[in-house]
């Protein structure tokens, strides 16, 4: 790795950490996230030029190495209810995590803003693309399954499904203490209502 792309990591690993400490996003400063990766603070705006531009780097970098994870968990598991299942823990551990990308996804669903605006702002559409593509490989699962019609339209499936995921990775943050697994098979009934 360059020495450039090193300094770069360590300010994105240091974003993440001062999240995980409790810090809020809109309030972490230029010279907490240098102090927490050990680096000069005028050595900062070698790289960046603000703080917001920082973080909305960091949330790259975070969301595509979980966006890769999560699509290699897909990938792996068997069948469609594994597949789902899959997705919906991940869901729930990332509303959980406190230094999630995956989290500021989620959390847009709360706020009325597409998970797809969100990557535009911090520009990358790859996850998104990561995104649809997972949701289609869990849908034509369920079709080649004979669980799931095939949807009238990309936007009907991505609408039922993340509905269904969005859904219960927040009620986990919002209705702590629910029967996990009674959650998740209420989720998987939804998308295959929404599709059969």
């Amino acid at each position: 790795m360059a020495k450039n792309a090193e300094k770069e990591t360590a300010l994105y690993e240091a974003v993440f950490r001062l999240l995980a400490r409790g810090e809020k996003m809109y309030s972490v400063t230029v010279q907490q996230i240098a102090e927490e990766a050990g680096i000069g603070k005028g050595t900062v705006y070698e790289y960046f030029t603000s703080r917001e531009e920082i973080i909305s780097k960091a949330m790259a970098y975070r969301l595509r190495g979980e966006a890769d994870a999560l699509s290699e968990r897909v990938d792996k598991a068997e069948g469609f209810e594994q597949k789902l299942d899959t997705l919906l823990c991940f869901a729930r551990d990332s509303v959980q995590a406190q230094a999630s990308g995956m989290k500021v996804l989620f959390a847009s669903a709360r706020t009325l803003e597409s998970p797809e605006a969100v990557c535009r702002h911090i520009g990358d559409a790859q996850v998104v693309e990561q995104l649809r593509a997972m949701i289609a490989c869990i849908v034509e699962s369920g079709v080649r399954e004979g669980l799931l019609r095939q949807p009238p339209s990309e936007a009907y499936a991505l609408m039922a499904l993340a509905g269904a995921v969005f859904g219960y990775a927040n009620l986990q943050h919002i209705l702590p203490g629910q029967d996990d697994a009674a959650l998740r098979e209420d989720a998987r009934q939804m998308v295959r209502r929404a599709l059969s």
